[in-house]
């Protein structure tokens, strides 16, 4: 899962959105599906969106532009812990890993409803 995040000063969460199926744009105006009250970002500010499994942010022809780590962009493709700065707003890009074999498999067994073999056991087996 994907999620565009602004955080407070000390580092924590203020706001999360996830990021779909679809496109979701950012701005101060009715318009935008994410608003942000801050004058220096247009009504329809930009957009982040998935394509082609990736993820894009897209400047909506800003008055002040939008910025991906401090560079001025009209489209670029996000990695996990870009920074986006619309107006005075810094959001960040954040992609969530999905979880491992070996975690889901520790999860389940201590729900009593995993295995209790390692990855490395059940893969020996298999080879024999």
């Amino acid at each position: 899962m994907a999620y565009i995040v602004r955080k407070k000063l000390d580092g924590s969460a203020l706001d999360r959105w996830e990021i779909k199926d679809s496109p979701l744009s950012f701005g101060r105006g009715d318009e935008a599906d994410i608003q942000i009250k801050d004058e220096r970002m247009s009504r329809r500010h930009f957009v982040v969106g998935p394509k082609d499994d990736k993820f894009f942010v897209r400047d909506l022809n800003s008055t002040n532009g939008t910025f991906v780590n401090n560079n001025r962009i009209t489209e670029q493709e996000l990695k996990p812990n870009d920074k986006i700065r619309a107006g005075q707003t810094v959001v960040i890009f954040e992609v969530e890993k999905s979880k491992g074999e070996v975690t889901l498999i520790n999860e389940t067994s201590g729900e009593g409803k995993g295995y209790k073999a390692s990855p490395g056991e059940i893969t020996k087996q298999a080879k024999h």
